[in-house]
This record gives C-alpha cells, sequence and structure tokens, in this order.
C-alpha cells in the first residue's frame, strides 16, 4: 500500500469515526454510522470483506450491520456480473434517510407521547381535587407541545424545511406570569 493510499484510507476512517459518533448520539449503534460512512466516501461499491478489513470489524458484525443499514434503505445491494460477492453502496440522497428515520422513529415516538397523555388528561378528569386539575393543565400543556412537534416533523419531512417559530410561541406562553386568583 503506498502512502497517498494510506492517507486517503487515514482520512476515510477519520470521518467514519465521525459519522459512527453522530449515529450512536442519534441512538443507533456507530458500527452503522461507520459503515454507511465509508460506503459512501468510496468510489465503487465494497464488499463485506473490504469494509470489515478497513473497519477493523468481524465479518459477523459487517453483515449484520449491512443488514440493519438495508433495512433502513441506506445502503443498498449492488450486482457485479460475474463475481459471487455481493457488492453494497451508500444511498447519497440524505434527505431521503433523514427524512425516513425521521418519520419511522420520531414521529413514531411523538404519536405515542400524544396518546399516553390523552389517556392521562382522561384520568386525570375524573379526580375532583385541586392538585388533579393542576396535573390536567400541565399535562394538556404537554400534549399541546406533543402535537406541535407532531406537526413540525410532518411539516419537515413534506417540505423539507421546519419551521420552529410556534415553539417560541408556545414557550412565550408558558413563561407569562400566572394571574392570581382572588
Amino acid at each position: 500500500m503506498n502512502l497517498a493510499t494510506t492517507a486517503l484510507q487515514d482520512a476515510q476512517l477519520i470521518v467514519a469515526e465521525s459519522i459512527g459518533s453522530v449515529i450512536e448520539f442519534w441512538g443507533f449503534r456507530k458500527s452503522l454510522g461507520r459503515i454507511w460512512a465509508v460506503l459512501f466516501l468510496a468510489a465503487e461499491p465494497l464488499d463485506a470483506a473490504t469494509l470489515a478489513e478497513r473497519l477493523s470489524m468481524s465479518t459477523g458484525a459487517v453483515s449484520m450491520a449491512l443488514s440493519e443499514l438495508q433495512d433502513w434503505m441506506v445502503i443498498r445491494r449492488v450486482w457485479r456480473p460475474g463475481e459471487r460477492r455481493e457488492y453494497f453502496t451508500a444511498e447519497t440522497d440524505l434527505w431521503r434517510m433523514i427524512s425516513k428515520v425521521i418519520s419511522e422513529r420520531e414521529r413514531f415516538m411523538v404519536r405515542a407521547v400524544c396518546e399516553q397523555l390523552e389517556q392521562s388528561i382522561h384520568l386525570l378528569r375524573t379526580q375532583d381535587s385541586p392538585e388533579a386539575q393542576h396535573a390536567v393543565r400541565r399535562a394538556e400543556q404537554l400534549r399541546t407541545l406533543a402535537r406541535l412537534a407532531e406537526r413540525v416533523i410532518d411539516t419537515f419531512i413534506a417540505s423539507q424545511q421546519a419551521d420552529f417559530s410556534a415553539f417560541g410561541q408556545l414557550l412565550s406562553l408558558s413563561r407569562r406570569p400566572k394571574r392570581v386568583r382572588k
């Protein structure tokens, strides 16, 4: 291996580690980000053995990660005529990848939170105490925030833009001084 090839692979590993850290921060396994990054940077599709060697990973770990990355549709299998090995290439449409993850993970989570808040509010309204009424008001605030988050996610995915001004308006409402009842 010559010096230029070593420098190129060192640079690719720096990117792979960086992307791996971001992916890990988002709750995925770091290896998924590392493999995707190497494929993204590669000029040609790579096979599992090459990925394992470059990333110092076991072939089993690479194989499992490749399957998961295919499930998320962030890489795809590429066939080469006359080759028995499977080759892989990364999805290069970053928007498509991000919107899929947001749609399947974040939107799902926000909807689940909305449903749970609805259940909680319903239960709290059956109670006749000042504490329950206070909890209803607070739970309604959380529900409003969750519904707003759901709208922002839907708008973000549909328009490829996000308008976070509604969050600022919601936060300013929660900071207003409370009126004291006499």
